[in-house]
């Protein structure tokens, strides 16, 4: 669940970009521009599309910006004209990107659109800023300016072209399918929808679902009286209200929002503070600090089903029962709802549907083996830690939103030894809180010293994965390395200071006074051309560069490292790359000599510790 969970919410280190304009748009990419209506009269709004043709082994970023992500592709008019809408795009296909996490890009084909209405300011032309990438370099981000014929006359508004269409058809059907994957190529669909089913089936044993099972149950088999057919069309209809429910949201949130609505939603730091007050909320409420008190129409919804009766009535018992367990649900939804930002538009339906089916398992699987409904354990004191438990959890989840805002608004509170920090400490917490060393609620008012005393099995072996996890994040503050996934839900490595490698080589930063001291100490000059967006720069600089013999090697070389792509230097470091290499790709490396600026070994794109050393070798 955690490795589905990372895409909607990963971050890497990104600064704040200036788009770097070249003089004609990079021979990979051909756009052209069309205009909608045409002509327009005054005062109505007007379509502008952009068409993008990229040769194959290239792609184009999505419009849908991710923070600290690569740059996204936008369209604007260099005139007195206020778009009505986003740039809007045709289906983009998500990859899995090392750095970046789950992305957006577009091959063969791509169609941008925005909104404008018109006036008397008629632009000649679009801008579309984009980023070019392949398997191995990336372009430096590029903004092209596109002709379009945008023609006004004399007349009324027309109804059709007074206000902005929320969606407009930038694709037909058969467009879409030949210019880009269809939406059921979605990438880590199959694990989303385990993380679903895992979501569902840990939902259950909360404190507000597990109790309700077996009273439930014993209810139908009592309205059955012994009726097998009977019983199975009480559960069914039972358990096909709460998958309606769940399958009802989902749809609402796919119609109304989409997964780039959630990823936007899921970017904005003000909905991260929302989350995060939600899940401390819901924390405390676990920990029994204070109680969520269920609506009283509630108990009118339940009341009308029990007197609707048959098939409808059962449907409305089912949906009552979503709504008397939101307060331990509604964590599990929201987490999904998160992750689904990262994959297609279908993905909030198929997520909660997923959700809903695991969730009714215990009514179906009962339904046909009544006879374990006695097998159930009853509720108690291990259900009262539980849920507690789970607070803890909560709680720990919570500082995750925390973090994406904090990002955001580059507060640079929550750096990564904040983070592990405060994680090492709930970790402890709930590590004392199973062992019985810390008690607060109904633990503590009902169970017996004896009882705090006996440990089981499963009791024992959480306490040691919470106090392990607490070790683990001690570790991390002390700069061992973090595993992968764990990174993911951690700062990016060098924000506010923290996370940058203490053991490896230092670059200098500016080309002339790293030229001028290669000639001083007689060595050869190492050119890394390198940039903030530049996914296969965060590849080699993390698996290439701190291998040891690497190191060892350019130990021998003066080593200059250039932004190319942003930054107060990155329009000259990009002419300087042009002039040097005559090509703008990154990334790019370059061994020169020093006395008469000659290239003497270069490779560029993602390489492999072994090619690397033959390239500086191959440079001494």
């Amino acid at each position: 669940m955690l490795k589905s969970g990372r895409p909607a919410l990963l971050t890497v280190l990104l600064l704040v970009l200036t788009a770097i304009a070249i003089a004609e748009p990079v021979s990979y990419v051909k756009f052209n521009a069309t205009v909608t209506p045409a002509p327009a009269h005054s005062g109505e709004v007007v379509t502008v599309t952009v068409h993008a043709v990229i040769e194959d082994g290239w792609h184009l970023y999505s419009s849908h910006e991710i923070a600290n992500g690569p740059i996204a592709s936008e369209l604007y008019l260099n005139v007195k004209l206020i778009p009505l809408t986003d740039t809007l795009e045709n289906a983009a296909h998500i990859i899995q990107d090392p750095n970046f996490g789950r992305v957006g890009v577009h091959t063969k084909n791509a169609v941008f659109s925005r909104q404008y209405r018109v006036s008397r300011y008629l632009p000649s032309s679009v801008q579309i800023k984009y980023q070019l990438c392949n398997d191995k370099v990336c372009i430096p981000p590029s903004v092209v300016s596109v002709p379009i014929d945008l023609k006004v006359t004399a007349g009324p508004v027309r109804a059709e072209y007074a206000k902005p269409n929320p969606v407009p058809p930038i694709l037909s059907a058969s467009e879409s399918t030949s210019s880009t994957p269809s939406e059921k190529s979605d990438s880590g669909l199959g694990l989303f929808l385990l993380a679903a089913v895992l979501a569902g089936l840990l939902s259950i044993i909360t404190p507000c679902v597990f109790p309700l099972i077996p009273i439930t149950l014993t209810s139908f088999i009592k309205q059955a009286d012994g009726d097998r057919k009977k019983l199975a069309r009480i559960s069914g209809g039972y358990s096909l209200g709460i998958v309606l429910m769940y399958a009802s949201l989902g749809m609402i949130v796919s119609a109304t929002l989409g997964a780039a609505g959630i990823n936007r939603a899921a970017a904005n730091p003000w909905i991260n503070l929302l989350i995060f007050a939600l899940f401390v909320l819901f924390a405390f409420s676990f920990f029994e600090v204070i109680e969520i008190r269920l609506p009283a129409s509630l108990g009118a919804i339940q009341n009308k089903a029990r007197l609707t009766g048959g098939t409808p009535g059962l449907i409305l018992l089912g949906v009552a029962f979503v709504l008397a367990s939101f307060t331990c649900t509604a964590p599990f939804v929201g987490t999904l709802l998160v992750t689904a930002a990262q994959g297609a538009r279908l993905r909030p339906l198929l997520g909660l549907l997923a959700f809903g089916v695991a969730f009714v398992s215990p009514f179906l699987l009962f339904t046909i083996f009544p006879q374990w409904i006695s097998r159930i354990p009853r509720s108690g004191v291990w259900l009262a830690r539980t849920k507690a438990t789970l607070g803890f959890v909560e709680l720990a989840a919570s500082l995750k939103f925390l973090s994406n805002a904090d990002q955001v608004w580059q507060w640079k509170i929550l750096i990564q030894p904040v983070l592990l920090g405060l994680w090492a400490v709930i970790g402890l917490c709930t590590t004392l809180y199973l062992l019985g060393f810390l008690r607060f609620g109904v633990v503590a008012q009902t169970e017996t010293a004896q009882e705090r005393k006996r440990i089981s099995i499963t009791r024992g072996a959480f306490a040691l994965l919470f106090a392990f996890f607490a070790i683990y994040c001690v570790r991390g503050i002390a700069g061992r390395p973090i595993n992968p996934y764990m990174a993911s839900f951690l700062p990016p490595a060098g924000y506010g200071g923290y996370g940058i490698e203490k053991n490896l080589l230092p670059w200098m930063t500016d080309y002339t006074k790293a030229l001028e001291q290669a000639r001083t100490e007689n060595k050869k000059l190492l050119v890394d051309f390198t940039g903030y967006t530049c996914t296969n720069c965060r590849l080699n600089e993390k698996n290439v560069f701190p291998h040891s013999d690497v190191q060892r090697e350019m130990a021998q070389f003066v080593r200059v490292q250039l932004y190319t792509d942003g930054g107060p230097d990155g329009s000259s470091n990009q002419k300087l790359q042009e002039r040097i290499a005559g090509d703008v790709a990154l990334p790019l490396y370059l061994v020169i000599d020093p006395q008469s600026e000659k290239v003497i070994s270069k490779v560029e794109g993602v390489t492999t510790p072994a090619d690397f050393i033959k390239f500086l070798q191959a440079g001494e």
